[in-house]
């Protein structure tokens, strides 16, 4: 990365930090004094006692504002080394009907692996149409923009509040709003992806349910919290997990019928067994020490892990959200590739209450650290290991503590509504 570039991301990063803890402790018990000074500023700058005025294109206009900026920069100063070239390469490679897995670009001697899945490569094809990563780029960019619409319109009467801390979180405005690798289009995907996921199953229609099953292959893990997140829907749940597994099991069968083992081999069992020493959970210090080794037995572990996650949270009837959020949750425990980008499946957490979403800023702020800092600077370059290794335990730790808090919460909510008293009927 350039001087120019590691001082941007760093400048986002603080912003999104300080915004983010402002947003958070504006409801905290403890500092109830940020939201009184908060609440005097705004009535000061509006006139208004209370924060109806705000709508959802005030927040979406300053995001158009850096998503823009982020295209032009991007584009404008794009060489051959760019990951976004690769795409443009897959998505040209899938409008010709030839193998979008394995690409080469540039006049580079060497094919370049693409691991992801069919809707990733349907939406490289989208933006390779114009013929320039300019095309991809705004695929890239409009997905990633219409991750905050979307929290506006599933959060309730409480939009204007969740919209702000998405909008303003460590996981998405540094990460996938700003992001400037290939990781942009897959991690909007599944973000929205996982969204949906948490609104009320009922509410969608077969045919959005199929969708959301067949963006799942983007990247493979995201299919977990998806059969997780009909868990609440009794009868019902067995349909719902028929028709993800069968979507998203006959995406995969297309994609060996037009391109062979290629496109099972990249996008699933390499993917999921992709591994090296950049991963921000406990693999940073297993595959580093070289502990663990990568295999298709470990990645069957791994996957039966997800799978009892999934299996838990159905035979609880836990909530949609927290449904998606447990899954979710364990994809970070148990993959063993984990960059900062990824981290950004996350967001929907956002949706869950206070105590997990100052784990999640915890989370999320001592990874952007640990990647930029401590593996790219100090291990790579310097050669220094173990605060790397350290922090990859630390991260582990926050993460099961966000896992306890979770499942607290929603037996919690369980064991309220199976004591609250029935109201018979005809009763005022």
């Amino acid at each position: 990365m350039t001087t120019v570039g590691l001082a941007g991301s760093t400048l986002v990063f603080v912003a999104s930090f300080a915004l983010s803890f402002l947003v958070l402790a504006y409801r905290s018990e403890t500092l109830s004094s940020v939201r009184r000074g908060v609440d005097r500023l705004q009535q000061w700058a509006t006139g208004r006692s209370d924060w109806r005025w705000l709508r959802l294109w005030h927040i979406l206009l300053p995001l158009a504002i850096i998503t823009a900026a982020n295209i032009v920069w991007n584009v404008s100063g794009a060489h051959c080394s760019d990951d976004s070239f690769a795409i443009l390469a897959s998505g040209t490679a899938a409008l010709h009907g030839t193998d979008p897995f394995s690409v080469a670009f540039c006049s580079h001697p060497y094919a370049t692996s693409i691991p992801y899945g069919l809707a990733e490569v349907s939406l490289d094809a989208l933006g390779a149409i114009s013929g320039s990563i300019l095309g991809i780029w705004l695929v890239w960019q409009l997905l990633a923009l219409a991750v905050v619409p979307l929290v506006w319109k599933i959060a309730g009467d409480d939009r204007r509040y969740k919209s702000v801390l998405a909008a303003t979180s460590v996981l998405y405005l540094p990460n996938i709003a700003t992001n400037l690798g290939v990781e942009n289009l897959v991690v909007a995907v599944s973000v929205l992806l996982m969204l949906y996921a948490v609104t009320r199953p009922q509410r969608g229609s077969t045919i959005l349910r199929g969708l959301a099953a067949f963006l799942s292959t983007a990247r493979f893990p995201a299919v977990f919290p998806l059969l997780a997140s009909s868990a609440s829907q009794e009868r019902r749940r067995w349909a719902q997990l028929v028709l993800v597994g069968g979507v998203f099991l006959g995406a995969a069968a297309v994609s060996y019928a037009l391109w062979g083992w290629d496109a099972v081999q990249v996008v699933y069992l390499g993917q999921f067994a992709r591994a090296n020493s950049e991963s921000l959970n406990l693999f940073a210090l297993l595959i580093h020490e070289g502990w663990v080794q990568p295999s298709l037995g470990l990645a069957a572990i791994q996957g039966g892990g997800l799978l009892l996650f999934v299996l838990f949270v159905h035979v609880r009837g836990y909530s949609p959200l927290a449904a998606c959020a447990i899954p979710l949750v364990g994809v970070m425990i148990f993959s063993q590739y984990l960059n900062y980008h990824f981290v950004a499946w996350l967001i929907p957490l956002l949706l869950l209450g206070a105590s997990t979403n100052w784990w999640l800023l915890a989370y999320a702020s001592v990874a952007a650290v640990t990647e930029n800092v401590l593996y790219w600077n100090l291990a790579l370059v310097g050669g220094v290991w173990w605060p790397y290794e350290l922090c990859g335990i630390l991260l582990l730790a926050i993460l099961l503590c966000m896992l306890v808090t979770i499942v607290r919460s929603e037996e919690a909510r369980l064991r309220s509504r199976a004591t609250a008293p029935s109201v018979s009927p005809g009763v005022p």
